[in-house]
């Protein structure tokens, strides 16, 4: 670190170097070290931070006329009504929202219907292609991978 860069950081956080990022202190405590110019500099810089601590903040009254502003804004506000709808329907609208942000569901959610319709109709017609022995031999595939609770 040199010393423009630790002008740099003093100036933006301050003398104290526990406000500082991590990854500059390291090399800010070297830079102190070996520097007696950055030793000064942060003397220089710990006053003045003691200086802005201490000064009293000036006491600042809003005119009447901001607050009328203000008021009149607030005013034109619209009221908040009391919302009649149930929670959950709110929450599954922002999950919409989240999964639709485009606002176009209607024909995601019909192609997503069709593909759990064409899923299921070929998943239901294959059991009709299942002959009696296919059928056995599934069953005792089944059987062999269940442990025996009791025996006979």
């Amino acid at each position: 670190m040199d010393l423009d860069r630790f002008t740099d950081l003093i100036d933006a956080f301050g003398a104290d170097i526990e406000h500082w990022p991590a990854r500059e202190r390291a090399a800010a405590d070297r830079l102190l070290a070996a520097s007696p110019e950055a030793r000064a500099l942060q003397r220089s810089a710990l006053r003045f931070d003691n200086q802005l601590l201490g000064a009293a903040l000036p006491e600042i009254e809003p005119s009447d006329a901001l607050r009328a502003r203000i008021f009149a804004q607030v005013a034109g506000l619209p009221a908040a009504s009391a919302s009649t709808t149930p929670l959950w329907r709110v929450q599954v609208a922002e999950a919409l929202a989240l999964l639709f942000p485009a606002g176009r569901a209607i024909p995601q959610l019909a192609a997503l219907a069709l593909a759990l319709f064409i899923g299921i109709g070929a998943g239901m017609s294959n059991f009709s292609l299942v002959d009696t022995q296919e059928a056995e031999l599934v069953a005792v595939q089944l059987a062999s991978t269940v442990p025996l609770l009791y025996e006979e």
